[in-house]
């Protein structure tokens, strides 16, 4: 795994945003941006307060052989072969999902009857 596919990753799961990654690290979304689109490389010191916010290490981030265990969320996000829009509006949709499977005020049968519901939407929208 890549460094820039770590880095994008991570981000996600701190739960930051890009723009309050760069202003910790000290340097502009931009030169953020570069980094995550694979365009440039950090320099040593950048690199090593990336993976200080991020709660890794550098010889992680720069190891091409070593890579993450992905969710599955994670895995649809990142590995999706799907217009970047529509992969954006369902990741909302997971949250709120994983919201209200969550929530103590929905007993456990609306739990399972809201799965079964989700279920049913997935195969009549497959045909199966």
């Amino acid at each position: 795994m890549l460094l820039d596919e770590k880095m994008e990753i991570l981000i996600c799961r701190k739960n930051i945003s890009k723009t309050e990654l760069a202003e910790k690290v000290g340097i502009t979304y931009r030169g953020l941006a570069n980094y995550l689109n694979g365009s440039r490389k950090p320099k040593r010191d950048v690199l090593d307060k990336i993976a200080k916010e991020l709660d890794t290490t550098t010889e992680f981030l720069l190891d091409d052989s070593k890579g993450l265990v992905l969710n599955s969320r994670e895995r649809f996000v990142f590995n999706s072969k799907s217009n970047a829009n529509s992969i954006r509006e369902a990741a909302e949709y997971l949250e709120k999902g994983k919201e209200l499977f969550e929530c103590p005020d929905i007993n456990p049968e609306d739990k399972q009857a809201l799965f079964s519901c989700l279920t049913e939407m997935y195969f009549n929208s497959t045909g199966k």
